[in-house]
Order: C-alpha cells, then sequence, then structure tokens
C-alpha cells in the first residue's frame, strides 16, 4: 500500500485560533486543557484575567512569543523532523498489517507545530498539532496518535457505514471509540518500540474503557471484532 506523506510545518494563525478556543472552552475528556496545558507552560497567560481584550492579549502574546522565539522553535522543529523520519516507515509496515492494507484516506497529512499542548485533529483536511517543547516520544505519540485516528474513522466508516456513517466524530460514542482505540494500540509492544511506554494514556473519563478494551484486544487482536463488540 503506497504511505502517505506527513509534512510538518509551523502555522501561527491555527495556534492563535486553537489557543482562543481552548481558553474559551477549557473542558474535554475530563481534562482541563487550558490550565494543564497552556498556563502549565505559559503562566504570564494569567494575566489575561485582567485584560480588558482576552482575544487580543493573547494574540499579542503569541506573536511575540514566535518572534522572541524563533530560533529555538527552528531547531526543535528539526529535531521533530528527524524523529519521524527515524520512525515512520516502521509505523507504516505497523498500520498496513493492523488495518489490513485499507489505503489511507489522503495522500498528504500535516503536523503543524504548536506552543501549545493542546494537539487537536482536523479530520477534514487531514492536519494535527504537535507540541513543539515535548520530547522524542511524547512528540512521535502525538503524531502516531493522530495519524491512528485519520485511518480509524475512515476504515470504520467504510467497513461499517450502517452504523457509524451517521455518528458524529466530534463527541460522544463515536468519538469516545477512536480514543480508546488509540489508548489500547498505543500501549501494545509494537507501539511501544515506537515512541517508549507512555504512561496514563487516554482521557480520564476513558479509564474503564480502556480497561475493557484491552481485555477485548488481548483475546483476538482482530479489528473488525474489536469494534463490533466495544461499540455494544
Amino acid at each position: 500500500m503506497t504511505n502517505p506523506l506527513i509534512k510538518l510545518k509551523f502555522d501561527q494563525e491555527l495556534d492563535q485560533d486553537m489557543a482562543w478556543d481552548f481558553y474559551s472552552n477549557p473542558e474535554f475528556g475530563g481534562t482541563n486543557f487550558w490550565e494543564e496545558r497552556a498556563i502549565a507552560h505559559h503562566p504570564k497567560l494569567l494575566d489575561m484575567v485582567s485584560s480588558k481584550d482576552h482575544e487580543k492579549f493573547l494574540n499579542n502574546y503569541i506573536d511575540h512569543y514566535y518572534k522572541s522565539n524563533t530560533k529555538e522553535l527552528k531547531e526543535l522543529s528539526l529535531m521533530t523532523s528527524e524523529y519521524l523520519n527515524q520512525s515512520e516507515d516502521e509505523f507504516f509496515k505497523i498500520i498496513d498489517d493492523l488495518f489490513k492494507q485499507h489505503p489511507w484516506p489522503k495522500k498528504e497529512f500535516t503536523g503543524v507545530f504548536s506552543i501549545f499542548d493542546f494537539c487537536p485533529r482536523f479530520l477534514d483536511w487531514g492536519g494535527f498539532q504537535i507540541f513543539i517543547y515535548d520530547n522524542r516520544n511524547m512528540q512521535l505519540f502525538t503524531i502516531f496518535h493522530e495519524m491512528l485516528h485519520f485511518i480509524f474513522y475512515d476504515f470504520v466508516q467504510k467497513q461499517l457505514p450502517e452504523e457509524f456513517n451517521d455518528l458524529n466524530t466530534e463527541e460522544g460514542k463515536f468519538w469516545d471509540l477512536a480514543e480508546v482505540f488509540n489508548a489500547v494500540i498505543q500501549d501494545t509492544d509494537d507501539f511501544i518500540k515506537l515512541h517508549g511506554k507512555i504512561q496514563n494514556i487516554g482521557y480520564p473519563n476513558h479509564k474503564n474503557l480502556i480497561v475493557k478494551g484491552k481485555r477485548l484486544w488481548n483475546k483476538n487482536q482482530d479489528l473488525s471484532l474489536w469494534i463490533i463488540e466495544m461499540i455494544k
């Protein structure tokens, strides 16, 4: 199967948009993204509370940060590119086996560096964000996590259209299923070899589902059967 291209780049405007979105809607999946993944790395953003225009304050902060740390951000991005170059061939081999040669939904995907640890993904255009200050293992975990989402959603919708095509990919049981699948698969030996053992994988709200998902996966390791059983 032909592997897609994973491009890595910066997009300050996207970073500003996502930061404002998570500031406006901080709680998700049992996690406060703004406090844990923005303020924790950028404590100066606490001053937003006393500013007259919160969005303007945020955009100015991000703009100043990018301009003041250009060299560092560039160097870190080159390191991430090298991590990916060393690992992506093995990742694609694992995916071919796991999804039984199911073709990728796009020929190209885009990883966008971010100064925040939000790491959202965008199914419509095949993009996702990567926290620029994460270490090697966490960056590879993020890249492969989001790539898993892209092929998982496509596989499920095409293999089980009657059960899934009317379900929302951004919330509810389809979203739950996708996140639990990733938590289960990225804790298997194949993925641990790729990006190391990651502690506390998955959203807090999915803890019990992840336990059930691991137990079921260990029984047969058949993706279609796992999906059918888990969605019940």
